[in-house]
């Protein structure tokens, strides 16, 4: 708005947009828009059309603008939707809209930055089940995917044999297009097929796997790769995450028993080349 714009075009945009926000109602089972919840100035400036009263116009635009931002959220939560049913998910999407600002700038994606969280902590007060745990992880599995297929394209780090001594006290800057995931549940293999399946009928939790997987999500230019990660290379590098070179180093030794440390030096020395080769980091703390 400008100094120029008149009041009232302010007071309407206002109006409006409380309108096309209003929840929409769920106790038929159907996703209904109550008009009487309209603020009764937008109400007076909505104009009957030859078909159409000027409520029901508007109305059209409520229901729209949920169900564009319920695609939005389905979209980057497959797995999570498919697993909880579109009823509830949508309940959940809704929950969390409302709870924060409508979204802003061009991009609609970002609609669904904080979703994650929002769904586990509601989780916590709405599902004591023994599949919390799955869609837990199942919401970060989604969120780990849709965050490396948006993050920006960074140049990587390419240390040289010079840099080797004085890295061992920095940290590495992780590359924002690297996601590390862990799985107790087949979910990444259920993601796949989901995202393959054209119907929308609710999926049921997979038994538990005998042990943890892990695994990384790597954006490259053809797309996300997924590789499989030994359990120690996968604990190397998070720790890489949190401490310096050494550090990290260090504690991975002591997490290890005395059969595995004879031969972590050369392990530890193939991952860390490994992690450089796949442009897991674009800099360190000494740069």
């Amino acid at each position: 708005m400008t100094r120029d714009t008149p009041a009232w075009l302010g007071e309407f945009q206002a109006c409006f947009g409380e309108a096309i926000r209003a929840p929409l109602d769920r106790t038929t089972g159907t996703l209904t828009a109550t008009p009487s919840s309209y603020d009764p100035r937008i109400v007076a400036d909505m104009l009957d059309g030859p078909t159409a009263k000027g409520t029901d116009r508007l109305a059209v635009y409520n229901r729209q603008y949920w169900f564009r931002l319920f695609d939005v959220v389905q979209s980057a939560f497959p797995l999570t939707a498919r697993l909880v049913g579109y009823w509830s998910f949508n309940d959940y999407a809704a929950r969390f809209l409302l709870a924060r600002p409508p979204p802003r700038g061009w991009d609609i994606d970002g609609a669904t930055e904080g979703f994650e969280a929002f769904f586990t902590d509601a989780l916590d007060r709405d599902d004591a089940s023994d599949r919390r745990q799955a869609l837990v992880e199942s919401a970060r599995i989604d969120a780990a995917w849709h965050d490396v297929f948006r993050a920006p394209k960074t140049p990587s780090f390419r240390p040289s044999a010079a840099d080797a001594t004085r890295l061992l006290d920095a940290r590495l800057t992780p590359s924002p297009a690297v996601a590390l995931i862990e799985e107790h549940y087949p979910l990444l293999e259920l993601r796949k097929k989901v995202l393959h399946d054209p119907t929308a009928t609710r999926v049921a939790v997979p038994p538990p796997l005998s042990g943890a997987r892990s695994w990384m999500l790597l954006r490259k230019d053809e797309g996300i790769v997924q590789m499989s990660l030994e359990a120690r290379e996968a604990e190397l590098l998070a720790l890489l995450r949190a401490f310096t070179v050494r550090e990290a180093l260090a504690r991975l030794e002591r997490a290890c028993p005395p059969e595995e440390r004879r031969l972590l030096p050369g392990k530890t020395r193939e991952w860390l080349a490994r992690s450089v080769e796949r442009d897991l980091w674009i800099g360190d703390s000494g740069r």
